[in-house]
């Protein structure tokens, strides 16, 4: 899965270098409440060895060229 997305950087739940812990972090978070909403593990499309966890209602659906706070993200996983 390799679709762009937009997103707070500041909205992270978890951040990491290696791309399995981000995903021990997501599912151990989604196990705490498996009904808040579902979770994104997303790629920095900048820095190929950074991986953030998201909440999908964070993604941001267009970025206006004037808002320097949302990054984009390559989806890696969903959770």
């Amino acid at each position: 899965m390799d679709e762009m997305v937009f997103f707070n950087p500041g909205d992270a739940i978890a951040n990491s270098r290696d791309f399995g812990e981000a995903v021990r972090g997501a599912q151990i978070y989604k196990a705490k409440d498996p009904y808040e909403s579902s979770l994104i593990i997303a790629e920095d499309a900048t820095n190929k060895k950074s991986f953030a966890v998201y909440f999908a209602t964070d993604e941001k659906s267009s970025v206006k060229d004037t808002d320097k706070s949302v990054v984009p993200y390559h989806i890696k996983k969903k959770i």
